[in-house]
């Protein structure tokens, strides 16, 4: 296998939907997310950093029942500046909560549930307190 590849990591994700533009009001009036004006053919992104996010016209024939629920995977977590502010905003808008909010290594997190039944984390810190360990000196 070579091992100059250069990869760098994700540069989008997108998530597949039973209607873009429903998922998509949910995401921009529930979470706040700006939509990214440059027109897809089958779905939408969002102006999300450091990676974009969108959401993508499932085929016709997906058969979301047979989905098993919620859908993890893949995990997707979204970075806030306060987490229990968005817990609290989505719990007054009558968003399923799968996972409370809980003090971890990435800070306040929670997951819940998106209308296409997704479930996404809420975090909002990047790393842990007293810093990533040094391995190997």
């Amino acid at each position: 296998m070579a091992n100059n590849l250069d990869l760098k990591g994700p540069a989008f994700v997108g998530l597949k939907v039973r209607d873009v533009e429903a998922s998509a009001r949910f995401y921009e009036t529930v979470l706040g997310l700006r939509r990214d004006p440059e027109v897809f053919p089958r779905g939408l992104a969002f102006l999300t950093y450091p990676v974009p996010f969108g959401l993508i016209q499932a085929p016709p024939d997906t058969n979301w029942e047979a989905l098993p629920r919620p859908i993890d995977t893949p995990a997707i977590w979204f970075k806030a500046a306060n987490s229990q502010a968005v817990h609290d905003a989505l719990v007054a808008a009558g968003v399923a909560i799968l996972r409370p909010p809980t003090d971890g290594r990435f800070g306040r997190q929670f997951t819940f549930l998106d209308p296409d039944g997704y479930a996404i984390t809420i975090y909002d810190r990047d790393a842990p307190a007293e810093g990533w360990p040094q391995v190997g000196r």
